[in-house]
């Protein structure tokens, strides 16, 4: 077994009931569901966010992490912008410094995919990764919407190019982390009152709806399911949730159709909040096993190199996490009504077993 959070689990369970004193002006008001005596205590169960990115060392984050008992499994991606061997670096330095509270995933280099020999470039870089603690590997969706192939032609995630890549990952037991697509509200027309206008206002070049000379998000799902069934020996952990966090049923036939598939929540949890609360919480019970905690929140200061963070943002970034954290506890593990957001939404009042496997037990099965 690799050096990861699965060796420290006495330790944070330890640590978790050590925790409990935190005061309860630690919880911001609107996180706090009306009936929050019906849930779990937020630091009773230790969570492992299996999707965010972190590259600088920051105390104030590490003390947090501690107090509330989480683990970040920091993702590096992507593999096209020149910062790859800066992230594995930066990441594999926070792993070793705080083994408790990170863990990191690898990606790979795509900028020379034409060249004689990629693939056993690709793969031995990636040992390297993994001889240096990395515990699955992240593919981003360049892939499929932005990367091209010689003949000009969308390089799809199902494509033989990519395939003794996948087949080295299974190999070696390591999962891949899959952001593939974007949601179905990319296809769509701009909307103030789209759960993602903000994202696609501000980065236009994502949002394609009127671009036909994209793949079609069926497209890009098609080509995702061929990627898992070529590969059933491959762990996939579809992010935020596959991409089809419109609609929990789509996820549903996929995780009856490949039992190799699995879906972290990371950055969908609003769109679960505007499904119906009766059938999200079925779907939890159903694939208990299969769900994964993360919220894909960003602390990336090398992406601009010329301007330096100051303290305060260091400090309101460290705060957001937390209210995240905390915002997200209340609907999966409160009941009633909850504040998500700017709007009240039904919580998920799943059971503390269910809870344990999404928020760190099945992490802890599938990632290494």
């Amino acid at each position: 077994m690799t050096r990861s959070f699965r060796l420290t689990g006495v330790i944070l369970m330890l640590a978790a009931a050590v925790a409990c004193g935190a005061p309860d002006d630690a919880v911001p008001p609107a996180a706090t569901p009306e009936s929050a005596d019906a849930a779990p205590a937020f630091e009773s169960i230790r969570k492992v966010d299996v999707h965010s990115h972190v590259f600088e060392d920051l105390p104030a984050l590490h003390e947090m992490l501690r107090r509330i008992d989480v683990h970040i499994i920091n993702i590096c991606n992507p593999g096209t912008d020149g910062h790859l061997e800066f992230m594995h670096r930066t990441a594999k330095a926070l792993a070793d410094a705080h083994p408790d509270r990170y863990s990191w995933a690898s990606t790979f280099d795509l900028t020379t995919r034409d060249e004689p020999d990629w693939a056993a470039r690709v793969t031995k870089a990636l040992d390297q990764t993994f001889a240096d603690g990395a515990v699955m590997t992240k593919i981003w969706k360049e892939v499929g919407l932005e990367l091209k192939k010689p003949d000009g032609s969308f390089l799809m995630p199902d494509d033989p190019l990519l395939d003794p890549v996948y087949a080295h990952l299974a190999e070696r037991g390591k999962p891949l982390l899959a952001h593939l697509a974007e949601p179905r509200e990319a296809w769509l027309p701009l909307d103030p009152d789209g759960l993602h206008y903000g994202y696609y206002s501000r980065n236009p070049q994502w949002h394609l709806y009127g671009k036909p000379e994209f793949p079609s998000h069926e497209a890009l799902m098609d080509a995702r399911d061929h990627l898992v069934q070529k590969h059933p020996d491959l762990t996939v952990i579809g992010a935020h949730l596959g991409s089809m966090e419109h609609d929990v049923d789509e996820v549903a036939k996929r995780l009856d159709a490949y039992p190799n598939f699995h879906v972290e929540v990371s950055a969908r949890t609003r769109n679960l909040t505007r499904q119906p609360a009766d059938k999200v919480r079925a779907f939890f019970i159903k694939y208990q096993d299969r769900i994964l905690y993360g919220v894909d929140r960003s602390w990336r200061p090398h992406r601009n190199p010329d301007v330096t963070p100051t303290d305060e943002q260091r400090a309101n970034f460290v705060e957001a996490l937390e209210a995240q954290y905390r915002r997200d506890w209340a609907y999966y593990a409160g009941s009633g009504t909850v504040q998500y957001g700017d709007a009240e939404v039904e919580a998920l009042a799943l059971p503390r077993e269910v809870l344990e496997k999404f928020y760190f037990r099945n992490a802890e099965r599938l990632i290494e």
